[in-house]
């Protein structure tokens, strides 16, 4: 234990008066600091343990075994006026999701503002701490059971730490922020953390994101699709994680086979056993559906991978993006990432779309390196 923690004030929440009684309080103030402890082993949807909420003074420990009521907290998290400061927010975003249906706003994220402050990307906690406050944070805990109870006296401080140190930080890194005239490029990326979030929760966006999926048939494409959602559905009925019922190079292998009886479903990637008896009905099912269906109804086929003939043209855009994050002192994974890069350097190459509804291309970025790029190596 050192200095910081002595003086630490921890409060235990477990009851519907206590929470809203907190709520009401923080609802006053600027900012607040929050964390959440939760397990997801074994299950589909993250299992809440704690929530942590910290002004800087106080670490007050929510614990949702003993809380049913969550309308004041739910209120407090989509209160405009108070900003939620998270650190490496988004399966915290997906905690809050789950319990109480809505996503935190507006909040802020230290580790999306770092990439900015001193252009290290995704950097830990741990030394975000340790770069603002020269202070050592351990954590052991890291891998606790948050639901059991009663939690100990080292989760509890470990815990509370989470909050407190961050509520500090947050002041500190927006003022070297506003000095790089760079708060508002971190505030949008937070705003756009939260549209990825929801793409990447929609299956509808991600089935064709299945590796190698664009070598299927449109036949196996429409399969794989039919698949991919189904999957999604009855891993959330069952409450279990996606590759318990079926993995993604499963789905890939049975849209590849296209099996129209049980003998050929077996022979498919990694399927189990057990999972060809439980779900053998609904694959031949969907396999049927795609077969009524007329040529014309199927998936459009998928992109191809961009020709290794596109690689010099890769290389020379990375390149200008990484002296265009040195130059500005951001890093250059926050300046552009490799998701975006792809679509960028196709367009150059063969004049496929810009995808512009994806908040990542526009705002700043798209006038600091997109356009610069497309400028740059449009007619090159």
């Amino acid at each position: 234990m050192n200095d910081h923690d002595e003086a630490l004030n921890i409060v235990w929440v477990a009851d519907n008066a206590s929470l809203a009684s907190w709520c009401d309080y923080w609802a006053e103030l600027p900012v607040i600091a929050v964390d959440t402890e939760f397990i997801r082993r074994t299950t589909y949807f993250p299992i809440t343990g704690l929530i942590q909420i910290s002004e800087g003074e106080k670490a007050v420990l929510i614990d949702p075994l003993g809380i049913d009521d969550w309308a004041p907290l739910k209120a407090l998290m989509v209160n405009t006026a108070v900003m939620k400061v998270f650190h490496a927010c988004s399966e915290d975003l997906d905690v809050f999701d789950r319990l109480l249906g809505v996503l935190p706003t507006p909040f802020y994220d230290t580790q999306v503002g770092e990439a900015y402050v001193s252009a290290q990307w995704s950097l830990s906690y741990v030394k975000l701490i340790h770069e603002y406050l020269r202070i050592e944070v351990a954590k052991d805990e890291t891998r606790s059971d948050w639901t059991q109870r009663p939690l100990t006296d080292a989760q509890k401080r470990y815990a509370a730490l989470d909050v407190v140190y961050l509520a500090k930080v947050y002041p500190m890194q927006v003022a070297r922020l506003k000095d790089k005239k760079m708060l508002d490029w971190a505030l949008e990326d937070c705003d756009t953390l939260k549209w990825q979030y929801q793409m990447n929760s929609d299956p509808e966006q991600n089935w064709a994101g299945v590796k190698t999926a664009w070598r299927l048939s449109p036949e196996g494409l429409t399969l794989l699709r039919l698949l991919f959602l189904w999957r999604d559905e009855q891993a959330r009925k069952e409450d279990v994680p996606k590759g318990q019922i079926l993995k993604d190079r499963t789905l890939w292998s049975i849209a590849k086979i296209l099996p129209t009886h049980h003998k050929a479903i077996s022979s498919a990637e990694e399927i189990t056993g057990r999972q060809q008896r439980l779900y053998g009905e609904t694959i031949l099912e969907k396999v049927a559906m795609v077969k009524e269906l007329s040529a014309d109804e199927y998936q459009s086929p998928l992109e191809t991978p961009l020709p290794s003939q596109a690689g010099e043209l890769t290389k020379a855009v990375k390149a200008f993006v990484r002296g265009r994050a040195e130059t500005m002192g951001v890093a250059p994974e926050a300046m552009m990432k490799r998701k975006l890069l792809e679509p960028v350097v196709r367009h150059l190459f063969d004049g496929s779309a810009i995808d512009w509804q994806n908040p990542a291309m526009t705002g700043w970025r798209q006038d600091v390196i997109v356009n610069p790029i497309l400028d740059k190596f449009k007619t090159s």
